[in-house]
């Protein structure tokens, strides 16, 4: 009975063993199929389109050229990708350097504060160092004004991408 069972485990696994095919075979013909498509792709002239071809090179050089050129998205006023994004990133450079600005004009209004609290050697600090304090608080003023109108050209500029129908990822 042992044998009986065993012969028809046999049996019935057999084709499946002798028809299963390696992974090392797929991956072969897998190679084989797109090397045929890169093939068909870089010469897309047949046997019999060959003669007509050679007559008229100049035409189809140029349309081969034309066919592997990628497509090109521009918005509706004719603008690229790299249009947009010089704009944007001129536009991201004038608002960092503005907020550096801020920044380090705030850095010198918080030292001279301290400063007119801490020294002791100026007999007027106030009026000496309180001048000084007051202009560096209008060049800070002034400077958070370049932030707002850099934050807002910014917007600007979003809004013309989107209204000249580019995507938003130009952006970015």
């Amino acid at each position: 009975m042992k044998k009986i069972v065993c012969l028809l485990c046999f049996l019935c696994t057999f084709p499946a063993l002798v028809s299963a095919q390696s992974l090392a075979d797929a991956a072969r013909k897998e190679r084989e199929r797109q090397k045929e498509v890169q093939k068909e792709v870089k010469n897309p002239v047949t046997f019999k389109e060959q003669g007509a071809a050679v007559t008229s090179t100049a035409t189809t050089s140029s349309t081969a050229v034309e066919a592997n050129k990628p497509l090109e998205l521009k918005d509706n006023k004719g603008n690229d990708e790299k249009y947009w994004r010089k704009l944007f990133d001129k536009a991201r450079t004038d608002l960092k350097q503005a907020e550096d600005q801020v920044q380090l004009l705030n850095n010198k209004a918080n030292g001279l504060s301290t400063a007119i609290l801490n020294r002791s050697d100026i007999y007027n600090r106030e009026n000496v160092l309180g001048a000084e304090a007051s202009k560096n608080q209008k060049e800070l003023e002034d400077a958070q004004k370049k932030v707002d109108e850099a934050k807002q050209k910014i917007a600007d500029l979003e809004e013309d991408l989107r209204k000249a129908g580019g995507p938003a990822g130009w952006a970015r």
